[in-house]
């Protein structure tokens, strides 16, 4: 088993000119925005350069998530910003950039370290528009790509991981899934959402596509469909292959938001707070990798370890 950073490292640092501590990313993460791109306003050079630097930074984090005893460890999204945008010249015909992938999977690999990804909220196979499954698309090839590149199992240890994206289209969605390719297929994984899909909805899917489904218990908090947390929790075990340890989320609503509305009772708090009683018997069995969803990321994963008697991995 093994608890699992989130894209982020925080470090803390003093600023010079007032004293005041502040947390900050350490992994450097640069981006693109997409008003300048479309104007002229970056050189080729400077989209290239952003994605290499992206990747160097990530090869630069990964001795120190290995050695504070991290299994498990999210890829930022954002590692390529505007890749579907952009001359494919730039990503996959950059031999720099395919060069730092290598040398970040071979890290990885050595030290058996599981990584993922998370495509963001628009990437939306379920869509009813044409244009939106095709952004959905490009940007899912992305992330394949990146992990083919990286030299990574075509399985779902490496999880290209989404949520059901609109609702009520579980046949429009199962129709998608089945149309893509084996670097994408192979890794991907379904999320129960707070709002559309729930654990059930996406057992059903499961039968028809054979996507395993990572349980997100804050998510099931707000869409149970009459399925306990214990049960949710096991059934999504039995969708995971043999041999792959099945992967889930846990965030907590934040301390005195417990009341208040939908919204910030949905928001991840900084630190883990409670442990549902099945995940936290599942971690101690060694059965299940657990993402952190916590806004102290690192910090986070941490404090949960020490608090709740739960290894690292």
């Amino acid at each position: 088993m093994a608890l699992g950073i989130c894209c982020h490292w925080l470090d803390q640092r003093t600023l010079p000119r007032t004293g005041r501590t502040e947390f900050y990313n350490a992994m450097d993460e640069r981006t693109l925005q997409l008003g300048r791109y479309r104007t002229g306003k970056y050189t080729s050079d400077q989209v290239s350069g952003t994605y290499e630097h992206n990747v160097s930074a990530l090869i630069e984090m990964l001795p120190r998530i290995l050695k504070a005893g991290i299994g498990l460890f999210r890829i930022s999204s954002a590692m390529f910003p505007l890749a579907d945008q952009v001359d494919d010249s730039l990503l996959r015909g950059n031999e720099r950039l395919v060069n730092l992938l290598q040398r970040a999977g071979k890290i990885i690999r050595d030290n058996n370290l599981r990584v993922t990804t998370h495509p963001g909220q628009f990437c939306v196979l379920s869509s009813d528009s044409d244009n939106v499954v095709q952004k959905a698309i490009t940007e899912l090839k992305i992330h394949g790509w990146m992990f083919d590149t990286m030299g990574l199992d075509r399985t779902s240890r490496y999880a290209i991981n989404v949520h059901g994206g609109k609702s009520d289209r579980s046949e429009q969605l199962c129709r998608r899934i089945d149309k893509l390719d084996d670097d994408v297929r192979c890794r991907l994984t379904l999320e129960n959402d707070e709002s559309a899909y729930s654990v059930i909805d996406l057992l059903a899917i499961h039968k028809q596509t054979s996507i395993p489904i990572v349980f997100d218990s804050h998510h099931h908090v707000f869409n149970p469909d009459d399925l306990s947390m214990e049960d949710a929790a096991e059934a999504t075990m039995e969708t995971w292959s043999t041999g792959i340890l099945p992967l889930q989320h846990i965030s907590n609503t934040e301390p005195g938001k417990e009341n208040g509305s939908f919204p910030d009772r949905r928001k991840h708090s900084n630190m883990i707070h409670y442990v549902p009683d099945v995940q936290l018997r599942f971690l101690r069995e060694g059965k299940i990798d657990v993402d952190v969803e916590a806004k102290q990321k690192n910090l986070a994963v941490f404090d949960m370890s020490k608090k709740f008697d739960i290894p690292l991995k």
